[in-house]
């Protein structure tokens, strides 16, 4: 071949490979701009949590307004998004004999003694995240770098206050066919009443290092749609304690859309250091492990929503911390142990048990726990939007001891819980949701005295998510 054409040839190759590359570059970069999205929230959050064996005309709680803003990019390549959320709260009412704001806001104790709730911003994520590429087949999964929600083996970020807490480390997702599994390393968190990220601490305020996370699911689909799914999920929390969680969970149609569901689930967490102490935000705890174990059922049947569960707790302790008179001076009723699922002071551990209350988890030593509830949709009777629903909690079997004589009683607690869910259905208020929670709590004398607890709960929350572009 001529010189002058081998010539030509490599400059036309060269050409149309600077001319893909240019494109493809264009290509890239433009779905990660064009791609990205950018949506927020506005909230407002008003709780009242009334503990009847406090101070009289003591109560916790606030009336708060949020702003949530995300933004994420498109991916780089089909590989690379970057994304972050800023959140902002203000107080709009805080009783002055209220306790704490149920953080809600940062909790502050004025010159008067008396506590006030002051709003706060902050940047509570900012992410980068890498992914497989769409193109392999089976197998799917992502490596988040930052500060993010993390719901990862027993690791758990909380969304239900003004503002969301959030983890700073590292979170792996992916899917393996049928296999999903999960990854998590954090070492510091922004709970959702804190403008700042801080250290892990246990209740001395020692530091915990970091917590690692991670879990591993398999669902069997069989015939007649028919669903098994196994799950076990941990967290290691660095010379303070480690968690084990497993569960079963099966799911069947019976006629038409009617769904069934039945499992199983099992809890254990134990001491893993030095910085285990036997306590917690409850006083005492358990001294070196814990136990729970759930059954539960669900049916989906039309309009209703029917739950039923029953769970038992093992979390024995040797510490002895009495209940108070109104004076404050011990009372000789001695506190059960109690199972605890969070990994350190500031931090958040997943809990699912459907025996559980919103106001009392429920989870003394001792303890066996039996719930039943329902809700109902009532978009089948024109009402399009609305859900009701109610469940009952009942425990019993956690023992007081007296200190005197040394003498063990049997106790036993209920609670009542009732909400209200509104979507709005309305094109113009698109978005929009209000959510209602109440819950009674109620026990037995001597339980009442050693835990110093009978509570009514009321949480309300309205919300409007909205998408800028």
């Amino acid at each position: 071949m001529p010189a002058f054409k081998r010539a030509l040839l490599c400059c036309a190759v060269a050409a149309s490979w600077v001319s893909t590359t240019a494109s493809l570059a264009n290509s890239s970069f433009d779905s990660f701009i064009d791609d990205a999205t950018m949506d927020g929230r506005l909230r407002t959050v008003y709780y009242d949590v009334d503990n009847k064996e406090k101070e009289k005309n003591k109560t916790s709680g606030a009336w708060t307004g949020a702003l949530w803003l995300h933004l994420k990019s498109g991916y780089l390549a089909d590989f690379l998004a970057i994304g972050g959320t800023f959140y902002g709260v203000t107080k709009l009412h805080m009783d002055e004999n209220n306790s704490n704001a149920y953080q809600l806001l940062i909790d502050e104790k004025k010159a008067n003694g008396k506590m006030d709730g002051q709003g706060f911003g902050k940047l509570g994520q900012a992410w980068v995240d890498l992914k497989l590429p769409n193109s392999i087949d089976h197998i799917s999964g992502h490596i988040q770098v930052g500060r993010q929600l993390v719901y990862t083996g027993l690791i758990s970020s909380s969304g239900s206050r003004s503002a969301q807490s959030t983890w700073r480390g590292y979170k792996l997702e992916g899917q393996l066919y049928d296999f999903d599994l999960g990854l998590a390393f954090v070492d510091q968190m922004s709970l959702r009443n804190q403008a700042g990220f801080h250290d892990l601490t246990n209740f001395s305020g020692k530091q915990i290092d970091r917590i690692i996370g991670g879990e591993l699911a398999y669902t069997f689909h069989l015939a007649d749609d028919r669903k098994l799914r196994l799950k076990y999920r941990n967290a290691f929390a660095k010379d303070y304690l480690y968690g084990h969680n497993g569960e079963v969970k099966f799911e069947t149609p019976i006629a038409g859309d009617r769904v069934l569901t039945l499992g199983g689930k099992y809890y254990k967490t134990k001491k893993d250091g030095d910085l285990w102490e036997g306590n917690a935000w409850y006083y005492p705890a358990f001294d070196d492990e814990a136990t729970a174990c759930n059954l539960f059922a669900a049916l989906d049947l039309d309009s209703w929503h029917f739950e039923a569960g029953v769970s038992h707790v093992k979390a024995e302790t040797s510490q002895e911390k009495e209940g108070k008179n109104p004076d404050g001076s011990p009372n000789g009723y001695v506190r059960p142990g109690k199972y605890y699922y969070d990994y350190g002071k500031n931090t958040h551990g997943i809990w699912d048990l459907n025996t559980g209350g919103f106001a009392e988890d429920m989870i003394y030593d001792g303890e066996t726990v039996w719930m039943i509830g329902a809700s109902y949709d009532f978009s089948t009777l024109g009402v399009q939007g609305l859900e009701l629903g109610y469940s009952l909690h009942y425990g019993s079997g956690m023992e007081v001891k007296d200190k005197a004589t040394g003498a063990k009683k049997s106790t036993s607690e209920y609670e009542n819980d009732f909400h209200i869910v509104y979507k709005f259905p309305q094109p113009q208020l698109k978005g929009m949701k209000f959510k209602l929670k109440y819950g009674i709590y109620r026990n037995d004398e001597d339980l009442r005295k050693a835990i110093n607890k009978q509570e009514n709960d009321l949480r309300v929350w309205l919300d409007y998510n909205f998408t800028l572009f």
